[in-house]
């Protein structure tokens, strides 16, 4: 099987010799990938950000057709067109009954590999095919209406705004704020105007990010300008919501400067240092609420699906996704080129058909 593998920091092979995934368990399917993305936190193990185990295949964000099944699958069947979310999930442990599925006791990270190892693996989806564990409880059929980069974007990053918009406690018809505009903060963009925030101010140190904000009804301010906006929206209050997609520093700061007293400041991006960047002094003495986490994708996804179809939410995949989709064999220079951020490059298809 063709597919790409990290084989060292900022090292992306493509291999033709890859072992076809097969059933290991009754509950597994196997799934042939139609189109995956490249992912911002797909960057972590690739920069060296975070420890990873050379050789797995990388990619959590995949839409593809089922063709093979286990005895004990009941949901799905061979040609079915499914999302496959980040993280596999049994639907029945309690975290899982609790709406959490990311946290799932028996779940596991597509396109990640212990770095011990006799720690587990589970190759992801830059390749022709993947297996998935727990396919119950995993997959989504994707609807006949949507395209597949929507599928691609249900795998994640839309389902992750979502969770950021409904974390950050949205306060109808008053400001939200979302730092940083990459794909990951540009469905947060539309997620808290689908809950209500009015106005979205959006701020990315990239002006065509911003741009992209801007086409999706956001207020989009270089990152020098958005204390002025903000306080000129709120009378110098500060707002009642923040959404940080950036993960940086930078962002942390405004983030605190740009709240409200009660206000709350929901961390979507995957954090890579090991300690926060903000006063616990300031936080309690402002009553802020600080929220961190993995987003269920698999809990949400029934709700972000209707949500789009009856066109509450914008599935925003002709502003995300730059360019066509790239072959297995420009896996190394899409990680580089989404890296870099280079003229604003926003969500890299991979279409493992392509040669």
């Amino acid at each position: 099987m063709r597919g790409l593998v990290l084989a060292g920091v900022r090292r992306i092979e493509v291999r033709d010799d890859l072992p076809e995934p097969v059933l290991e368990q009754p509950t597994d399917a196997i799934v042939r990938v139609l189109l995956a993305g490249v992912c911002g936190s797909d960057l972590h193990p690739w920069a060296g950000r975070e420890p990873f185990r050379p050789g797995v295949v990388p990619g959590h964000e995949v839409v593809g057709e089922v063709t093979a099944v286990g005895p004990d699958v009941t949901s799905f069947g061979v040609g079915d067109r499914v999302v496959v979310p980040f993280t596999t999930s049994c639907g029945t442990c309690p975290a899982c009954r609790r709406g959490l599925s990311s946290r799932c006791e028996h779940g596991q990270l597509f396109g990640w590999g212990d770095p011990d190892p006799d720690g587990s693996v589970l190759h992801g989806g830059q390749a022709e095919a993947l297996r998935v564990p727990l396919a119950d409880g995993t997959l989504l059929a994707l609807p006949e209406r949507l395209d597949l980069a929507t599928g691609v974007l249900l795998a994640d990053n839309l389902p992750t705004g979502w969770y950021a918009a409904l974390r950050a406690q949205v306060v109808p018809d008053e400001p939200a704020l979302v730092l940083g505009c990459g794909a990951v903060g540009l469905c947060a963009v539309v997620a808290l105007h689908a809950m209500g925030a009015r106005p979205v101010v959006a701020t990315d140190p990239i002006r065509e990010r911003r741009d992209r904000a801007a086409r999706l009804g956001a207020r989009a301010t270089a990152a020098q300008d958005v204390d002025e906006v903000v306080a000129e929206l709120t009378a110098g209050e500060g707002v009642p919501s923040v959404v940080d997609a950036a993960g940086s520093t930078s962002a942390t700061a405004a983030a605190l400067r740009c709240l409200r007293p009660g206000g709350t400041l929901q961390v979507v991006a995957v954090p890579t240092r090991p300690e926060l960047d903000l006063s616990p002094v300031e936080a309690y003495d402002r009553n802020l609420t600080l929220r961190f986490g993995r987003a269920p994708v698999r809990s949400l996804l029934d709700d972000v699906v209707a949500a789009v179809l009856d066109g509450r939410l914008r599935a925003p995949a002709q502003h995300l996704v730059t360019g066509p989709p790239l072959p297995l064999e420009a896996g190394a220079e899409a990680y580089e080129r989404a890296a870099s951020g280079a003229d604003g490059v926003g969500k890299l298809l991979l279409d493992p058909s392509l040669s």
